[in-house]
């Protein structure tokens, strides 16, 4: 009987020892899993941090060496034939659309720090080609044929050459002519329309312009707004950079590749953007999709190459935000049923 019992505690503890084995097998087994998927996590994280730096070190690189090269061929800009002076800032600027580009295909592995620098350079080399440009292409001084009328009649330089000179100063308006080559200045209450032909490949200026309603068919080269109250614009799609500063109160309804924002607030985006959205000292502006549409719309698309698949029109980087855990508190989304459905007018 005593022996039956001691075979009985013998396998009682056969048992308990297998299953203490089991136990701790489990256990082994469970933290070598764990700690290959660490392991693992490392490694991924680590070929990802990896390869965004290379994708980094080769967009600097690339964009060193052509921002270089176009500096270069700007430098030598006055030793050039005079019949040559045209094509060749043509090819400057394409050039600089091209690395402007650039930046917009490489924002998912550059920091906002890099983002903006590179930005910055590219409207520097925009200016120095502009500014190369009058130097050596000198504008004929703006005159007027006699005296004109003040009219709603949207702006803009012409070709023909005028009879009588300025004398003195150059009031607003003509300055701003001269800056762009087409556009909207010092108006208040009124609707414009720019038809495609007017617009196309022009940088297009809207300055101090008050409940003013502009609509902008076709594909201008850049749209620059500054000092804009209550007004709504609308524009077709933009290859280059839309510019909005001092604007208050407004309605925005654009495409473009690239969208920069200062100084603005209490203002709605309905926005087509192929790259990061860039705001800075800027508060209350809310952002849709860009939804408005017109004939030959298709068209202008095809001729601007904008990529019309691609919209980053909620992706928006706040310069002065610095918080990577929570969201910028001047802008937000505007919710669909807030958002205008429809923009006939």
């Amino acid at each position: 009987m005593a022996t039956t019992d001691g075979n009985r505690g013998d396998s009682k503890n056969d048992a308990n020892l297998a299953d203490l084995k089991e136990a701790i097998g489990g256990k082994l087994q469970r933290r070598q899993e764990e700690r290959v998927t660490k392991l693992e996590d490392l490694r991924n994280q680590r070929e990802t941090a990896t390869g965004k730096q290379e994708s980094s070190n080769y967009f600097d690189s690339t964009f060193t060496n052509e921002k270089a090269t176009v500096e270069e061929r700007l430098s030598t800009a006055g030793s050039v034939e005079k019949s040559a002076l045209s094509d060749l800032f043509d090819s400057l600027t394409l050039s600089v659309q091209k690395l402007q580009k650039f930046i917009t295909e490489s924002t998912f592995f550059l920091t906002s720090y890099e983002i903006r620098k590179s930005q910055d350079d590219v409207e520097k080399l925009f200016a120095a080609i502009d500014e190369k440009r009058d130097e050596l292409i000198p504008k004929k001084k703006f005159a007027f044929k006699g005296r004109q009328k003040k009219s709603n009649k949207p702006k803009e330089v012409k070709p023909t050459v005028a009879v009588e000179e300025v004398d003195g100063p150059l009031n607003n308006i003509q300055s701003d002519l001269l800056k762009f080559q087409c556009g909207v200045f010092d108006q208040a209450n009124a609707v414009f329309e720019l038809q495609s032909q007017e617009v196309k490949s022009k940088d297009v200026g809207l300055t101090n312009l008050s409940s003013c309603t502009v609509k902008l068919y076709g594909s201008p080269n850049a749209i620059h707004m500054n000092n804009l109250i209550n007004c709504t614009v609308f524009s077709g799609p933009v290859p280059g950079s839309v510019f909005v500063d001092n604007c208050q109160g407004c309605t925005l309804v654009v495409s473009c590749q690239q969208l920069r924002v200062h100084h603005t607030t209490a203002t709605k985006f309905y926005l087509h953007v192929t790259s990061r959205a860039i705001i800075e000292d800027t508060t209350d502006v809310g952002f849709a999709p860009y939804n408005w549409t017109y004939p030959e719309q298709d068209a202008d698309f095809k001729t601007s190459e904008l990529d019309r698949g691609r919209n980053s029109w909620d992706d928006v980087d706040d310069f002065n935000w610095l918080a990577s855990d929570k969201a910028s508190p001047n802008w937000s989304v505007i919710t669909e049923e807030k958002r205008v459905q429809s923009w006939e007018m």
